[in-house]
């Protein structure tokens, strides 16, 4: 019998919107399935969709505040909030969907409470918007949003939303009202201050051997 233990540690479904670091043009959909591998440490497996022919696209690692504030600064540039995915409705919980909205608004309190301070470091091997078939190219540096103005256009969001039975514009209003004011990290989102953004592109070495 084979062992799938790692896999059986997730626990929770998250979809957001990912873009990249480096153009922010480009906007994808991601949903993430998280194992809590301590409480200040989650580590997330990201698929193209929820469905079962879904595209393995990537991986984010999510801390909580303290570990980000003890990031070496070198460090910090490849890291982004998630302060305003949360509060604008966008990242959202996954359940089935026979559970009723104000049941699922209820349901998630305790994780946006809980990932409106964290920071994610994102890296997606498959560019799928731009390579459908297969995972071509080198990896590519991910960050989040922070402000309405950043944010994927509209039209994706309908969509998304409308594929997955959830209203962003609703979750924005109903997290107002439980999700208390929160100043992010000054040195979270570097790319707001500096125009530049970290890019993986490869290099070759001598091998040792």
């Amino acid at each position: 019998m084979m062992s799938f233990e790692p896999i059986n540690q997730i626990h929770q479904h998250i979809c957001a919107f990912h873009t990249y670091a480096s153009d922010r043009t480009r906007h994808v959909e991601a949903h993430h399935f998280c194992t809590c591998l301590r409480p200040d440490f989650h580590q997330c497996i990201i698929y193209d969709s929820g469905e079962r022919n879904a595209r393995l696209i990537g991986v984010e690692y999510i801390i909580a505040e303290q570990l980000f504030n003890d990031l070496p600064q070198e460090e910090k540039k490849y890291w982004h909030s998630h302060k305003y995915e949360v509060e604008s409705g966008m990242l959202q919980l996954q359940v089935k969907s026979a559970v009723p909205h104000v049941a699922v608004d209820v349901a998630e309190q305790p994780a946006m409470l809980e990932l409106q301070r964290t920071y994610g470091k994102t890296i997606h091997t498959w560019a799928f918007d731009k390579y459908p078939d297969l995972p071509l190219g080198p990896p590519n540096l991910m960050m989040s949003y922070s402000k309405d103005e950043h944010a994927p256009p509209a039209e994706l969001i309908k969509t998304r939303d409308e594929k997955c039975g959830m209203d962003t514009e609703s979750k924005r209003l109903t997290r107002a009202e439980y999700l208390p004011p929160y100043q992010k990290h000054l040195d979270s989102d570097m790319w707001e201050k500096t125009s530049k953004a970290p890019v993986f592109e490869p290099v070759e070495h001598e091998v040792v051997l």
